[in-house]
């Protein structure tokens, strides 16, 4: 498959099936997010699996945005290792970016191995950072929920094929 077909055939699944993640498959997706690129190649992404009943029956009682994925994958970032040019005085840290950009290509390489998943950032990170004891650097961006489909209520909302004509999207300046 192409990657524009991968793109457009990637949603936000909300209803996941009562089956596992195969280990190899979630190790291929985790090896995506390793190699992706971050800034000035810092790599301050960490990544945080919860799997067993009992994380996610605590991620759960914090937050609905684990919905009932097999998998759910945190990504965080050290705050100590993001990278923060003084030369801009922006106040710019990577942190989100990187993080990100790594969990984009997990997202991309879970679809293509025939996973579906859920980009979640719905939810307090600092009551999460603090049920799963994060050291105070280690900050939570998103979520992303792995699994497979369920194949009655799993699929694309109404919302998924609707984008914004391209002109609007892009101009030249």
């Amino acid at each position: 498959m192409s990657f524009i077909e991968l793109a457009k055939n990637r949603y936000s699944c909300r209803a996941f099936a009562d089956k596992a993640v195969e280990p190899e498959k979630l190790e291929t997706v985790l090896e995506a997010g390793r190699l992706s690129p971050t800034a000035v190649n810092g790599q301050p992404v960490t990544v945080k699996i919860l799997k067993s009943q009992e994380s996610l029956a605590k991620l759960r009682s914090i937050s609905r945005m684990a919905y009932n994925a097999p998998v759910v994958i945190m990504v965080c970032y050290d705050e100590n290792k993001v990278y923060s040019p003084v030369t801009y005085h922006d106040d710019f840290k990577s942190g989100i970016m990187d993080s990100s950009i790594v969990t984009t290509s997990m997202m991309m390489q879970a679809t293509d191995l025939g996973l579906a998943t859920l980009w979640a950032r719905g939810f307090n990170a600092a009551e999460i950072e603090k049920a799963f004891n994060f050291p105070a650097n280690i900050k939570l961006a998103c979520f992303l929920d792995v699994g497979y489909a369920d194949s009655e209520n799993g699929g694309p909302s109404p919302r998924h094929p609707v984008r914004k004509p391209m002109e609007e999207f892009a101009s030249e300046i």
